[in-house]
């Protein structure tokens, strides 16, 4: 057996042959003509025949040209089924919905969108992706993740948005703290306050949102520390470094050391929507969108303990589970 002769070989020689033409042979193989004639001529030398004449600028098959020929042909065709047969057994991403979702959101609000996914369709593979807004947009608009779970405000030109769910917004506090006496505060007692932040770029647009309202509530927030987690926000509470404002279902946590309260102004909500391509809205996940909007609507407020969106026709119209 010649030890060079590889599937490529194959190709330059069926070319050769179709072609009857060098330069047109490795115009349609993408090669140099005097590196394929080199090579076709290697392999004519090691097999002692001659696979193509050359006369005067033209070329013919010989009889040893056809027979290699049609054996090659066949030598590929198998190859490519072995491809195929591997290719076979390799999971389908056609069946896969990959989910992203913002650390922010309420975690059981996860929960109900992967069993609605696996109830609309029991063969569907679900993936799960966390990653902050930003990155969700670029995952989104290359179609890497198929929905998203995000914070509002949540805008992209190429990207819908249908609300979910609104919570109030709670603040976190040292058990001693002077303002736990109370069951709801306003923002704007806690003017003074120190307060532990998440930083502004793992959301930029609801970190303004939410500091462009409390600014019209008269609060200004006293920012001493940024941490990166809410679990580091809320150590720092416990240890009496300041307050921290901490995603809604949070607040049902006992931690030692800790006081949740929520604010008396209404304005003070998170929003979490529902996010995908626009390109979607005639595909299957629109349907999909639409049974997870009208299941967590339907959840009662005893199990999710949430506000929910309200009729279709306004969808940001909230009421109560």
């Amino acid at each position: 057996m010649y030890a060079s002769v590889e599937f490529r070989l194959f190709r330059y020689v069926i070319a050769v042959a179709e072609e009857l033409h060098f330069s047109r042979a490795a115009l349609r193989e993408r090669i140099a003509q005097p590196s394929l004639s080199k090579q076709i001529q290697n392999l004519e030398a090691h097999l002692g025949v001659q696979l193509f004449a050359r006369n005067h600028g033209q070329v013919s098959v010989t009889d040893a040209g056809n027979a290699f020929v049609n054996e090659a042909r066949r030598s590929l065709a198998h190859a490519e089924q072995a491809v195929r047969a591997a290719a076979a057994f390799k999971p389908s991403r056609e069946n896969t919905l990959t989910i992203g979702y913002s650390p922010r959101i309420n975690l059981r609000l996860l929960t109900i969108v992967r069993k609605v996914a696996h109830d609309y369709d029991p063969g569907l593979r679900i993936e799960l992706v966390s990653s902050h807004p930003p990155d969700q947009w670029q995952a989104l608009s290359e179609n890497i993740i198929q929905i998203g779970l995000v914070t509002l405000p949540f805008q992209h030109e190429t990207l819908a948005t249908r609300l979910l769910i609104s919570e109030p917004v709670t603040v976190a506090m040292h058990a001693l703290h002077r303002l736990t006496c109370k069951t709801h505060i306003k923002v704007r007692e806690l003017n003074g306050v120190p307060l532990i932040s998440l930083p502004r770029h793992s959301h930029p647009s609801f970190h303004d949102h939410l500091f462009r309202l409390f600014k019209k509530e008269g609060y200004s927030p006293n920012v001493v520390r940024e941490v990166t987690t809410e679990a580091e926000a809320l150590y720092m509470v416990a240890e009496g470094f300041g307050a921290a404002i901490i995603r809604p279902s949070l607040a049902s946590l006992l931690l030692t050391g800790i006081v949740f309260r929520k604010f008396r102004e209404h304005t003070l909500v998170q929003e979490t929507a529902i996010a995908y391509a626009r390109q979607s809205l005639s595909s299957e996940v629109a349907p999909l969108v639409s049974l997870i909007r009208k299941t967590v609507a339907q959840s009662s407020q005893h199990s999710f303990g949430l506000l929910g969106i309200g009729d279709e026709s306004d969808p940001r119209q909230l009421k109560l589970f």
